[in-house]
């Protein structure tokens, strides 16, 4: 027969067994209005880790997906993109424009899927603008911004991005046609993460960067 010292022992492995398969088995995504006291390091993908809260990173910083990933996810979603340029070009520009000014730019690039539909388009927006990130657009078939090339149209959604995220000025004179407009507002270089560009880069937008981010976690998950 057990005694109450042998059964109290069996009793805390079996606790001590649970909590770590509950660890192992932890979800890698939270819903937008979870709210997380403490959570176990998140893995999203085989050999990246977020070392912040879910749903949360800044929009400076280095890239932590590569461009062959980015460029994989876009295939596998369509592979025949709306776009003025090859597929690879564009993602080419994201690094290039977005490593300049600091900004992320596979994020930034999950940031234009979103907005496209992963450059399906089929909103105000036409593929022929090299608007991929809405700006200018304000609903009932306002167009909004048109750009002459792609490159120039990346480096607008950049700029603006910047221009929420830090209050020094473009290294790579203005084609934004809103930096000012952001620049007069309470909300220069008041965005330090995308979840801060809720309400702000999309009206109401309550889940903007959730949504911009959720994309980035699947792009991670690409070879």
């Amino acid at each position: 027969m057990l005694t109450l010292k042998t059964k109290k022992i069996n009793l805390l492995l079996v606790s001590i067994v649970t909590f770590a398969v509950w660890l192992t088995g932890a979800p890698a995504a939270f819903a937008a209005d979870t709210q997380i006291d403490a959570t176990p390091t998140v893995v999203y993908s085989r050999s990246l880790v977020y070392d912040q809260e879910p749903f949360d990173l800044t929009i400076m910083g280095e890239p932590l997906a590569t461009k062959e990933q980015c460029l994989n996810y876009l295939r596998r979603k369509n592979p025949l993109p709306l776009i003025t340029v090859r597929p690879s070009e564009l993602v080419d520009y994201f690094y290039e424009e977005a490593s300049l000014e600091g900004i992320r730019p596979d994020v930034a690039f999950a940031q234009s899927l979103h907005e496209t539909g992963n450059f399906r388009y089929g909103g105000d927006v036409i593929p022929m603008q090299n608007n991929y990130s809405g700006l200018g657009t304000t609903g009932g078939g306002v167009l909004g911004a048109w750009f002459p090339t792609a490159k120039i149209g990346v480096r607008a959604q950049i700029q603006h991005l910047l221009a929420y995220s830090n209050t020094r000025p473009p290294k790579e004179d203005v084609v934004d046609p809103r930096y000012d407009l952001v620049k007069r507002t309470g909300n220069f270089g008041k965005a330090i993460n995308w979840t801060d560009l809720n309400g702000k880069w999309a009206v109401p937008g309550k889940t903007y960067g959730q949504m911009i981010l959720s994309i980035h976690q699947r792009i991670l998950q690409e070879k």
